[in-house]
């Protein structure tokens, strides 16, 4: 009785600290940038200032000289607060600031060269009508899809659906070994496995449509999509190791370390599957998609 009650405590435990580890960094996540949004009213402008021919979606906005300036998504508002100057031209004409529009007004017969990503040089002019192709995006797959081949893109889109399987078996061995610990019962410790071996499976698949979704780059500007980038590919290893020690902890050999290091294993990696989606989700909605 002493012990089943001791392996009840234990799981308790450790779903505590798992489920609190999520929400902490779930928490953080969430605290809005000084920056990002204002009282300044709604946006002044309809079409995106970054990506032209796109609209604005509400959720992206930015305050810029007491007004409140719309994006079409993340990544185009974290352009425009890494440079406004290159963009504000491209806003309503009546509420362009007015030292802007002097400054846009006296440079309009006289193009001026920009470096560009590449290293080339271009005009305002050449900018103004190539903009919309540089720029132009499917926010399924971002910004970077002209660099990439058609299947690459293509194939990538599968990424967000291949996601759920990964997720719910990760979560759900996690779940059956909390019963084994509160139980004892070694039906549980095989249900575990069953969920952690297609887990660790799918997750290498989710993970390389990933990459294929968001390009293959080790490091990028936007924050956002690095966190989520490398939280996965951390959950993908995770998940494969704890397969590996769980199969060394499931011996009859095998000695009281080696479970307690899969067990370790397993509920990280469930933790940091939970921090993955999160972070997944605020690609599409944003980074307070949570907020109350």
């Amino acid at each position: 009785m002493n012990t089943s009650r001791s392996r009840f405590a234990q799981a308790g435990w450790i779903s505590v600290c798992v489920m609190l580890a999520v929400l902490v960094s779930t928490v953080r996540a969430q605290t809005p940038s000084s920056g990002t949004t204002g009282g300044g009213g709604g946006p002044i402008n309809t079409m995106c200032p970054v990506t032209t021919d796109e609209p604005i979606d509400p959720r992206f906005t930015v305050e810029y000289e007491g007004v409140t300036v719309g994006l079409c998504c993340r990544r185009c508002r974290t352009k425009f607060e890494d440079d406004p100057a290159a963009y504000v031209a491209n806003l309503p004409a009546s509420f362009v600031p007015a030292a802007a529009e002097q400054e846009h007004d006296a440079d309009a017969h006289e193009p001026t060269e920009r470096p560009t990503d590449d290293g080339h040089t271009h005009t305002d002019e050449e900018s103004d009508t190539g903009d919309a192709s540089e720029d132009g995006h499917d926010h399924a797959t971002d910004h970077d899809t002209a660099k990439r081949s058609k299947i690459a893109v293509w194939i990538g889109k599968f990424h967000p659906p291949a996601t759920h399987l990964p997720i719910g078996l990760l979560i759900g061995a996690a779940i059956a070994e909390a019963c084994m610990i509160a139980t004892g019962r070694s039906y549980f410790r095989h249900a575990a496995g069953f969920c952690l071996a297609l887990a660790a499976a799918s997750a290498l698949v989710a993970a390389g449509l990933g990459w294929f979704n968001a390009g293959i780059t080790f490091w990028e500007d936007d924050w956002l999509l690095a966190t989520h980038r490398w939280l996965g590919a951390s959950t993908t290893t995770l998940s494969v190791l704890a397969l590996i020690v769980f199969a060394r902890a499931n011996r009859q050999s095998a000695s009281s370390r080696a479970v307690l290091w899969y067990r370790g294993l397993l509920f990280l990696t469930a933790g940091l599957v939970g921090a993955t989606g999160f972070f997944g989700g605020a690609l599409v909605y944003g980074i307070n998609h949570y907020a109350w």
